[in-house]
């Protein structure tokens, strides 16, 4: 894929029996596509406006060595840290993101930074399979 120069840092969500409270697993993915555009709605209660981000994932971007798992696998992964998944509410920063940062910190710390709100699976597409990320 073209434009795929952007480096950013998945937080995924998965909960920790013994912590009793979900953790968030940090991957570096480079080589990706970020875009950032306004989405604006009216209603009967006036204008709004939100920032989209689109991230466009090629199959063959940069992982850091971790595999690919879909999320319910991900979820009974015996090592997540070995893997990453993409899922509806993870978390995504522009760049390298800290480890260990609470969601709240993460919207706080990076002014480029998104919930996961939807995931297209476009790996089966004959030319430029990716995943198609977008957030808010």
């Amino acid at each position: 894929m073209q434009l795929c120069n952007d480096t950013i840092t998945l937080y995924n969500r998965r909960f920790d029996p013994e912590q009793d409270c979900d953790v968030y697993e940090r991957t570096i993915i480079r080589g990706v596509h970020w875009f950032n555009s306004d989405a604006t709605t009216v209603d009967s209660t006036g204008l709004k406006a939100a920032n989209k981000v689109t991230i466009r994932i090629p199959v063959d971007a940069d992982f850091g060595g971790k595999a690919y798992l879909p999320p319910k696998q991900y979820a009974a992964a015996d090592d997540p840290a070995a893997a990453f998944t993409l899922a509806a509410g993870d978390l995504m920063v522009l760049g390298v993101g800290a480890e260990g940062l609470r969601p709240a910190a993460i919207h706080d710390t990076y002014s480029e930074a998104a919930t996961v709100l939807q995931v297209t699976d476009n790996r089966r597409a004959p030319q430029a399979q990716h995943w198609k990320v977008v957030g808010a």
